[in-house]
C-alpha cells in the first residue's frame, strides 16, 4: 500500500471512490484510529469512515490496513437489518475510507441516564441480541461491545457497528503507541471480559462468551442509568490491576441492579453474562434469548445430510478468508477418513493436511486438532489436539489454545459437526457447510 499522508478533512472536502464522489457536510465523530463523517454523493447520505493512517508505526499499517478492509467485506455481505451495512471502500491519500449507510439516530450511549420503560428495553436488547447472533452465525465476534457502537438509524432500529477491528491489533497498536491511543483501547475495558484484558490469555481462544459478558455490562449499565458493573472508566484507567480483580472475584454492585431492575429476570441474565470464567456464561447468543423469552430469527435452513453429501469449511474469519476446503475431495484423495488440521507451516507444508496460514498472529498449533469421517452416520467429528510423536512418547496432545464449535470448548473426544457449525481455532473461524447433490 502507499504511504498515506497526514489528512485535513472537513466541510467541503470532495473524497473520490472508485464508484462515486462524495462531499463531505460535517464531522460525525473522532476516535484515535480514524474519524467519521457525514458525507453525501449526488442522491444520498452516508457516513465515511477514514483511517488515521499516517499516525501507525509502519510495521503496523498493513495489518490495520487488512482488517479495516476486512470489516468492509464483512459488513458489505452480511444480510441483517441490525448491523451498519457497509456500500463502498477506497483509499484517500493513503487512508482507507469505507462508506456507511447512516445512522443519524444516535447512539446508545446517547439513552444512558434516561428512564426505559420495561417494553422498550426488552426490544432494545432483543435488536441488539440479533445483531450478534447474526455476526456470529458468520464466525465473527465483535470484542468490542459498548454503548458508542450500537447505533440507531431513524426508525429507531438498533445496529451493531465497528465490529471488523479485531483485539489483536488494537492490543499491539496500544503497546506500540500507548500516549496516542490508549483512550480509543482502554475504554473497552469496563466491558470486556477478564481474558480479553489479560495479555496471557487475551489472544487465545475466543468465541461468543465474549460478546455475551459485554452484553451483559451494557444492559447493566442502561438498566443502572449510568452505573458500570465493576466501577467507572475511571476507576479502571486510575488501577486497572484493582479493577480486573473485582472482575477475578465477581465483585459487582448487585443490590444497585436489582433495586433498578424491571424484573428478576434482568438480574440473573446479567449475573449470568458476567462470570469470570468463560466457560460459566452463556455459551452462545442463543441461550441469553432463550433466557429473556426472546424469539430467535435464524436464517439457517436444516440441510439434510447423506451419503452423497460434500462437506467443507470455509474460512469467515482469517487470513484467507473465502478459502473453501474440500473435505471430502481431500478425504478421498489421500484416502484417509482422519484429517489432521494446524498452522501452515511454509518450511514443512504437507505437516498436516489442512494447514491454516496465520501471518500476523501465533494461537494457531503446529498440530492443532483431527477432522474423523464416520461413514455410518456420513459425518465428521472435531477433536482438539492430535495423536503423534512428542519427545519420543505417542500419544493424544491437545493444542495450545484450545478449540471451539458453536463457541463450546471442544477437548479430545470431540464434537460432532453440523452444517452450519463455526469452529474457531486460534483467531481464525471456519463454517461448517455442505453441499448435496440434485
Amino acid at each position: 500500500m502507499s504511504a498515506p499522508s497526514s489528512i485535513d478533512i472537513r466541510q467541503g472536502t470532495r473524497i473520490p471512490s472508485r464508484k462515486t464522489e462524495y462531499l463531505v457536510e460535517k464531522e460525525l465523530g473522532e476516535g484515535g484510529f480514524g474519524s467519521v463523517y457525514k458525507v453525501r454523493d449526488h442522491h444520498t447520505d452516508y457516513a465515511l469512515k477514514v483511517t488515521k493512517m499516517w499516525t501507525f508505526m509502519p510495521n503496523e499499517r498493513l495489518e490495520y490496513a487488512k482488517r479495516f478492509r476486512q470489516e468492509y467485506e464483512y459488513g458489505s455481505s452480511l444480510n441483517s437489518r441490525f448491523i451498519v451495512r457497509c456500500l463502498d471502500y477506497d483509499t484517500y491519500e493513503g487512508n482507507p475510507f469505507m462508506v456507511l449507510e447512516l445512522c443519524d439516530g444516535g447512539s446508545l450511549t446517547d439513552l444512558i441516564g434516561k428512564p426505559m420503560d420495561p417494553p422498550t428495553l426488552r426490544q432494545l436488547a432483543a435488536g441488539i441480541l440479533q445483531g450478534l447472533y447474526d455476526l456470529h452465525a458468520e464466525g465473527i465476534i465483535h470484542r468490542d461491545i459498548k454503548p458508542d457502537n450500537i447505533l440507531f438509524d431513524r426508525h429507531k432500529t438498533p445496529k451493531l457497528a465497528d465490529f471488523g477491528i479485531s483485539a489483536s491489533v488494537k492490543k499491539r497498536h496500544t503497546v506500540a503507541n500507548f500516549m496516542g491511543h490508549a483512550k480509543e483501547v482502554f475504554a473497552t475495558g469496563t466491558y470486556s471480559p477478564p481474558e480479553q484484558m489479560d495479555p496471557k490469555q487475551a489472544m487465545k481462544v475466543m468465541g461468543p462468551t465474549n460478546d455475551v459478558y459485554a452484553f451483559g455490562a451494557v444492559m447493566y449499565e442502561l438498566i443502572t442509568r449510568g452505573g458500570l458493573p465493576f466501577g467507572s472508566f475511571e476507576s479502571f484507567m486510575n488501577d486497572m490491576a484493582g479493577y480486573e480483580l473485582r472482575k477475578r472475584n465477581e465483585a459487582w454492585n448487585r443490590e444497585l441492579l436489582e433495586q433498578m431492575s424491571p424484573d428478576a429476570t434482568w438480574v440473573k441474565v446479567i449475573s449470568n453474562c458476567l462470570r469470570y470464567k468463560a466457560e460459566d456464561r452463556y455459551q452462545n447468543i442463543t441461550e441469553v434469548m432463550d433466557a429473556l423469552s426472546i424469539k430467535l430469527n435464524s436464517h439457517e435452513a436444516m440441510v439434510p445430510v447423506t451419503a452423497a453429501s460434500t462437506w467443507y469449511l470455509e474460512v469467515k474469519n482469517g487470513e484467507e478468508i473465502g478459502r473453501k476446503y474440500n473435505l471430502t475431495a481431500l478425504s478421498r484423495s489421500l484416502n484417509k477418513r482422519f484429517l489432521t488440521v494446524g498452522w501452515f507451516n511454509e518450511e514443512d507444508p504437507f505437516s498436516n493436511d489442512i494447514g491454516i496460514a496465520e501471518l500476523f498472529t501465533q494461537y494457531i498449533s503446529r498440530f492443532h486438532c483431527t477432522l474423523e469421517y464416520d461413514a455410518n452416520t456420513f459425518r465428521w467429528t472435531i477433536r482438539d489436539g492430535q495423536y503423534r510423536d512428542k519427545g519420543g512418547v505417542k500419544g493424544w496432545y491437545p493444542s495450545t489454545n484450545g478449540l471451539l464449535v458453536q463457541g463450546r470448548r471442544v477437548n479430545e473426544y470431540g464434537a460432532e459437526l453440523q452444517p452450519g457449525d463455526i469452529i474457531t481455532i486460534g483467531d481464525t473461524t471456519l463454517k461448517v457447510e455442505i453441499q448435496n447433490q440434485d
